[in-house]
């Protein structure tokens, strides 16, 4: 009896490790079986780390679920520098985060000679406790609780099904070898719902988060944890011989609109000084604003029961597609086609100019009628 459950164990042990969902093990990826991994809420942190230090990429990718679902790490951009980049970001993740990634990096020997950092507003917003930034920990281990959890499980065996069948799945949701989640799984989304659903819940969601916030984004005394982080960073960039590169999220309009009948415009301009301001301290450090409003922030929303209508550029307001991510980094990387009319380099010198032309264009879209308009007044008068 017991050595028929021994045997079982093992055998549900040896299948886990060779399918290897989270691909935490470096097995081999075989096609038709195993090569296409699927996108799991579990073991995030440790699934990225495992697969940047198995391939030790020279540049990295770092942000929230906007940059995990928005920068491609296969980019022509890196490979015609030389570079082979990797996808860092995990959702919800905070500059923290990053700068702890970072950290294990060079601690490998991995050390990126550039990295694109995605800074977001909204982990600033509601920081108005001073807290010492918290000691660096350890890099994430495959040690007995991730063994249990995985391999020897039965979600780790659901995991290896869930595997094995999306192998044939036409919109799997799914993660790659590189760290980008295509979010495929968001064209049957819009087949079966339309996008003005995925717009409008994001927009509620939003509306509470952000409501639940303090107005402010930095303490009255002292430094929040998070512009320690992103000072923290850029300064270990820098010592390490590497180049920064931070990106202000391309937001849909809507989010910008928001943001205004919600009272948070100013802070969100204040932020931008904040960041420039810390980036500064930094020679060499760029920082690129791409929540500017322009042709692509204003893709047109479709309409409720539109269920044909696959927008370029957008998945909902705040998470835009690989179009428009492919559009930032070749900006950001420098490439000689990139489209000079998207996307701004800030400065200190430039920004007060940059805000207010920025306040110009916004100020005009509030005071036009337009469906835009409608919708963001529904949303946010709701909430009042």
């Amino acid at each position: 009896m017991l050595a028929t459950l021994v045997a079982c164990v093992a055998l549900v042990g040896a299948i886990n490790v060779f399918i290897d969902p989270l691909g935490i093990f470096g097995s081999p990826r075989i096609a038709g079986l195993s090569a296409t991994k699927p996108y799991l809420d579990h073991h995030r942190e440790l699934t990225r780390w495992q697969a940047a230090r198995r391939l030790c990429p020279s540049a990295g990718i770092f942000g929230n679920s906007r940059a995990e679902i928005g920068f491609d790490p296969e980019h022509p951009a890196f490979a015609a520098q030389g570079l082979s980049a990797f996808n860092h970001s995990i959702p919800g993740s905070a500059v923290s985060t990053a700068l702890r990634q970072f950290g294990w990096l060079q601690t490998a020997g991995c050390t990126p000679k550039i990295a694109l950092i995605g800074v977001e507003f909204y982990d600033f917003l509601g920081s108005n406790k001073a807290a010492p930034l918290p000691p660096a920990d350890a890099p994430p281990a495959i040690d007995g609780k991730v063994l249990a959890e995985t391999v020897f499980s039965i979600t780790g065996l659901r995991d290896s099904a869930k595997t094995t069948a999306l192998q044939r799945s036409r919109y799997a949701a799914t993660l790659t070898e590189r760290g980008f989640n295509p979010l495929d799984n968001y064209i049957a989304e819009v087949e079966n719902s339309g996008h003005y659903i995925l717009f409008r819940q994001r927009a509620d969601e939003n509306v509470r988060n952000w409501g639940r916030k303090a107005k402010a984004i930095q303490p009255a005394e002292g430094q929040s944890i998070d512009q320690q982080a992103l000072d923290a960073l850029l300064a270990d960039i820098q010592q390490s011989g590497g180049k920064a590169r931070l990106v202000i999220y391309p937001y849909h309009a809507e989010i910008r609109l928001m943001q205004a009948r919600l009272g948070l415009a100013d802070l969100f301009n204040d932020w931008k000084r904040m960041v420039v301001a810390i980036a500064a301290r930094h020679p060499g450090v760029e920082v690129w604003d791409f929540s500017g409003i322009g042709p692509e922030t204003l893709e047109a929303i479709p309409a409720p029961g539109d269920r044909k209508t696959h927008l370029q550029y957008f998945w909902e307001a705040g998470h835009f597609k690989r179009a428009l991510g492919n559009k930032v980094i070749a900006r950001v990387m420098g490439e000689a086609d990139a489209d000079a009319k998207f996307g701004i380099l800030l400065t200190p010198n430039n920004v007060e100019s940059v805000i207010a032309a920025d306040r110009k264009q916004l100020d005009a879209l509030l005071t036009t009628p337009s469906p835009l308009l409608t919708e963001v007044k529904d949303v946010t008068d709701k909430r009042r």
